[in-house]
């Protein structure tokens, strides 16, 4: 049984890379247009990751990395596919992560303007913005 799992176990990761990509894709016909940019690029990467990159270690194309194993498996195929892993993965999860609360507007507006004036504004200003909203006139 354990078997049969782990021969299912790249597919899993291609499909769940396609389903991202296509939801993530559903997501960003609703953003604007910055926001669905980042989605959609950062579920790409995400999805070349987990449909390309991952199935490649899983199915055994390429060694695994073990740091204190005293082999010669461990060559520069191996250290570079395992580079551009962590690089496609985190800038996927960090720009899909960023288009997401983005467009969640998890980051919030920018505070609102004063309309009290204050001692840093020009006198013609404070007059104006006084008279505004008070009903007494200014002498």
């Amino acid at each position: 049984m354990s078997a049969l799992i782990d021969a299912f176990h790249p597919m899993f990761l291609v499909v769940m890379g396609i389903s991202l990509v296509i939801v993530a894709w559903r997501i960003a016909l609703t953003a604007s247009v910055a926001n669905g940019r980042l989605i959609v690029v950062g579920s790409l990467m995400l999805g070349i990751g987990y449909a390309v990159l991952l199935p490649i270690h899983e199915s055994g194309l390429v060694a695994a990395l073990r740091p204190y194993a005293h082999s010669h498996a461990a060559t520069a195929e191996t250290y570079g596919l395992h580079t551009v892993e962590l690089a496609v993965m985190n800038g996927g999860w960090l720009l899909f992560g960023i288009g997401m609360a983005r467009h969640a507007r998890v980051f919030g507006s920018p505070p609102p303007t004063r309309s009290t004036p204050t001692i840093h504004d020009p006198p013609s200003l404070r007059r104006s913005q006084t008279a505004a909203t008070t009903s007494l006139p200014i002498p």
